[in-house]
C-alpha cells in the first residue's frame, strides 16, 4: 500500500505550567492550532515481514532508532503483537525543528494513525492516544488534529470552535533553544504573567483577534528570558516592526504573528526583507 501524508505544525496560542508531577513531567493548560505548515511522509507498506526504512532530505534527523518514526513503529508492533511489516519511507522536512511547533510529534501521530487504519483499526482512539503519549507529549494532540484546549502533559485534549479568519506568519530564527532549559529557567519566575486561557477561546470562537492577542502569556518564553541572549535579542529585532504583536510558540524558538488576509503576502515581504537570516512561512489554521 503506498501513501503520501501531509504531517502539518502546531502554534500554542497561550501555555501556562500548572504543576509538576513527582516523576518530573510538568502539567500543562494551553491552547493548541493545527497549522498549514506541513511535513510530506511518503512510501509504502508492504505486507510482508520486515523492518522500517527511513530517509529523509535533511543530514541532521537521524534515520535510525533515535527517529520519532522508529519509535512509533516500534511501539505499536509491541503493543500489538501483531507481525511487523516492511515499509519504506520518505520524510521531507519542512518544519524547523527545535522550534516549538511539534514536527516531530506530528510525523509521528501520522505513521500511528496510518499504521493503525493498515491493520484495520486496531487500537481505539483511547489506545492510540495512551501509546503516543509514551513517545511524545504532543502526539495525542495530532491524533485529534483540531484546535483545542490541552491539559495535563498533553493528553487531556477538549476541541474548542476556531472561526479566526487572520493569516499566520510564522518567524524560526537561526537558532534553537532548549526545552528543558525553559522549563528549568520558568520555576526562578516569581511574577509568572498567566494566559487567559478562557479568552483565547472566546476570542478564537467569536474571530475577535483582539480578545486573543490581549490574553496570550507563555511561562516557558517567560522563563528563557532569564538568561537566553539570543532570545532577548531576537524580541528586541521583532519590537522594531512596528504595528506587529509577535508570540512565541510552544518552547520556542519560533514566533508568530497574525495578519489581516489581504494584508498577508505585502507583511511576509517586510518580514523577510527586514529579518533575511530568518525562515518566515505563511500559514494559515486549520
Amino acid at each position: 500500500m503506498k501513501f503520501s501524508l501531509n504531517s502539518n505544525a502546531k502554534i500554542n496560542i497561550g501555555l501556562n505550567v500548572v504543576g509538576v508531577l513527582p516523576n518530573g513531567y510538568h502539567l500543562l493548560d494551553m491552547i493548541m492550532v493545527p497549522i498549514s505548515l506541513s511535513d510530506k511522509i511518503t512510501g509504502e507498506i508492504e505486507d510482508i515481514s520486515g523492518t522500517l526504512e527511513i530517509e529523509t532530505n535533511k543530514a541532521d534527523i537521524p534515520v535510525n532508532e533515535e527517529n520519532i518514526l522508529w519509535k512509533i513503529y516500534d511501539k505499536f508492533y509491541t503493543e500489538s503483537g501483531l507481525s511487523r511489516r516492511k515499509i519504506h519511507l520518505y520524510l521531507e522536512k519542512v518544519i524547523p525543528h527545535q522550534a516549538g511547533l511539534g514536527g516531530g510529534s506530528s510525523n509521528g501521530a501520522f505513521l500511528l494513525k496510518l499504521l493503525n487504519e493498515f491493520h484495520k483499526n486496531f487500537f481505539s482512539q483511547e489506545k492510540l492516544i495512551e501509546i503516543g503519549k509514551s513517545v511524545g507529549a504532543d502526539i495525542p494532540f495530532f491524533l485529534i488534529n483540531k484546535s483545542a484546549r490541552v491539559t495535563g502533559i498533553g493528553e487531556n485534549i477538549e476541541i474548542i470552535e476556531n472561526n479566526l479568519k487572520s493569516a499566520i506568519i510564522l518567524i524560526k530564527p537561526n537558532f534553537g533553544v532548549s526545552t528543558g532549559k525553559a522549563y528549568k529557567n520558568m520555576t526562578m519566575l516569581n511574577n509568572k504573567k498567566d494566559a487567559n486561557i478562557k479568552n483565547i477561546i472566546l476570542g478564537l470562537k467569536e474571530n475577535r483577534i483582539d480578545i486573543v492577542e490581549a490574553s496570550i502569556e507563555n511561562h516557558l518564553e517567560q522563563g528563557l528570558f532569564i538568561e537566553d541572549e539570543n532570545i532577548k535579542d531576537f524580541r528586541k529585532k521583532l519590537a522594531n516592526l512596528n504595528g506587529m504583536k509577535f508570540f512565541m510558540s510552544g518552547s520556542g524558538s519560533a514566533y508568530y504573528t497574525f495578519v489581516p488576509l489581504e494584508e498577508s503576502e505585502e507583511t511576509v515581504k517586510k518580514i523577510k526583507e527586514y529579518l533575511n537570516s530568518c525562515e518566515v512561512y505563511l500559514c494559515s489554521s486549520l
